[in-house]
C-alpha cells in the first residue's frame, strides 16, 4: 500500500516509536515521554507496549500562560489494533487552543485516564492550584478523577462540557426545543433566570427536568459553577485538536507522533508572527480581550449607576431594559472585581456593569478635582 510505502508498517513503526521518542526528548530538552509496558516477553526482549504519554516543553511552559481550565478527549486511532489517542488541551489569553499532552493507550478505561490524568497532573500542571478539568462523563475519566486530587476540591474542579450533557439529555427525550433549553440553563450564570429555565423544562416535561436535577449542578451549569470554567463551557479544546489530527488516526503510531510535533510547531509559528504584530501596533492586550472590553463598553452605555460609595469603591448598577427584560440591580464592587449578576467571575473578565461604574466612579473623581480646584 501507499501508506506503508510512506510511513512503513504498524510493526515497523512500533519498533522505531522508542528511537523516535528518544530523539525527540534529546533534541527538545524539557519534552516528556512516559512508558507503560504491559508486557515482558523473554524470548526477544521485548516489551509490548500498553501506553505512551508525551507532552512537549514549549506546550508545557505555555500552560503557565493560559487559563486554569485543561479541556480532556479521547478518540478512535483507526489502526492495525484499535488503540485510543487522549488528548489535554487549554487556551491562551487570546481564545486560542494550545495542545498540552497526549497519549495513546489500548483503551479508554479508569486505569488508562488514571495514568494519563496523573502524568498531566506530575509534568504539565506541576503542581498548580485552582485548575479546572472539564472532560464529558466516561466513567474512566469520573473514576479516575475521584481517585486522585488535583481535581477534586479544594485543589481544582472537575466539570463536565455542556455540549455532551445536552447530547445525551437529547438521547432521552428527542425534542429540539427541550435541547435547547437544557442549553439555555447550563449556560446561564445567573441563578434566578436559570431557575426559571428549569421551571420552563418541568412545565414541558417532567421526566426531563428530573433527569437534569439528578446531576449534579456544580458539574454542568456556569450558575452553579463558582467561577471554575472561566466561561468555557465545553470540551472543543482537546475536540479541536482531536479534528486537526483526524487524518493521521489511520496512520502507524510513530507517524501519529510525528504529526502532532508538526501541527504544534505550527501553532506556535503562527501566533508569534501574529503577538509580534500585536506588539509592533501597540497593542496593550490581545485580539480577544479588545473585543471583550469593546463587547461590555457598548452594552454599559444604557446601564444606569443608582449608587456610589466612594469609600467602599463599590456601586449599584440598574440594566437597560431591553425586550421586556432588564432593569435589574446589580451590586458592584470593584476593588474585589466582583459583581452580584456573577458574569465576571464566571469569564474572570469585567462585564458591562463594571464599565458603567468605573465611568461613574471617574467622572464623581474628575467632579471632586474641579470642585478643590
Amino acid at each position: 500500500m501507499a501508506r506503508e510505502i510512506v510511513y512503513g508498517t504498524w510493526e515497523s513503526s512500533v519498533q522505531k516509536l522508542p528511537k523516535y521518542m528518544g530523539a525527540l526528548k534529546k533534541y527538545n530538552p524539557g519534552t516528556i515521554v512516559e512508558w507503560e509496558h504491559k508486557a515482558f516477553q523473554p524470548s526477544t526482549g521485548a516489551h509490548v507496549i500498553g501506553y505512551v504519554f508525551w507532552a512537549f516543553a514549549p506546550c508545557i511552559e505555555g500552560f503557565q500562560f493560559c487559563r486554569n481550565v485543561i479541556s480532556v478527549d479521547g478518540t478512535h486511532l483507526y489502526t492495525k489494533y484499535r488503540h485510543k489517542m487522549l488528548i489535554a488541551a487549554a487556551m491562551d489569553g487570546n481564545q486560542q487552543v494550545l495542545p498540552l499532552a497526549f497519549a495513546i493507550v489500548d483503551d479508554e478505561s479508569t486505569s488508562s485516564w488514571k495514568w494519563f490524568l496523573t502524568l498531566l497532573s506530575r509534568h504539565v500542571i506541576r503542581g498548580r492550584r485552582g485548575v479546572c478539568l472539564i472532560s464529558d462523563r466516561h466513567p474512566g475519566i469520573i473514576k479516575a478523577v475521584r481517585e486522585g486530587s488535583d481535581f477534586v476540591s479544594p485543589h481544582g474542579a472537575h466539570r463536565y462540557c455542556l455540549r455532551h450533557v445536552c447530547s445525551n439529555f437529547n438521547t432521552h427525550y428527542k425534542n429540539v426545543i427541550l435541547k435547547d433549553l437544557c442549553w439555555r440553563a447550563g449556560s446561564e450564570y445567573q441563578i434566578r433566570k436559570f431557575n426559571r429555565i428549569m421551571e420552563e423544562i418541568k412545565s414541558q416535561n417532567v421526566a426531563a427536568f428530573e433527569f437534569l436535577d439528578k446531576i449534579n449542578k456544580e458539574k454542568w451549569t456556569a450558575s452553579h459553577d463558582g467561577g471554575w470554567r472561566t466561561g468555557i463551557l465545553t470540551t472543543n479544546m482537546s475536540e479541536c485538536i482531536n479534528g486537526v489530527l483526524k487524518g493521521a488516526r489511520r496512520l502507524p503510531l510513530t507517524a501519529i507522533v510525528e504529526i502532532t510535533l508538526a501541527r504544534t510547531v505550527n501553532y506556535f509559528v503562527t501566533r508569534e508572527r501574529r503577538s509580534h504584530a500585536m506588539v509592533a501596533n501597540g497593542q496593550l492586550w490581545t485580539d480577544f480581550a479588545y473585543k471583550m472590553f469593546n463587547q461590555w463598553h457598548q452594552k454599559s452605555i444604557d446601564h444606569t449607576v443608582t449608587k456610589y460609595n466612594h469609600r467602599q469603591q463599590s456601586a449599584s448598577v440598574v440594566t437597560k431594559r431591553q425586550s421586556g427584560f432588564g432593569l435589574n440591580t446589580h451590586v458592584v464592587k470593584i476593588t474585589n472585581r466582583e459583581c452580584s449578576c456573577g458574569r465576571n467571575q464566571t469569564s474572570r473578565i469585567h462585564n458591562e456593569m463594571d464599565w458603567r461604574q468605573t465611568r461613574e466612579r471617574q467622572q464623581a473623581q474628575q467632579r471632586e478635582n474641579s470642585s478643590r480646584q
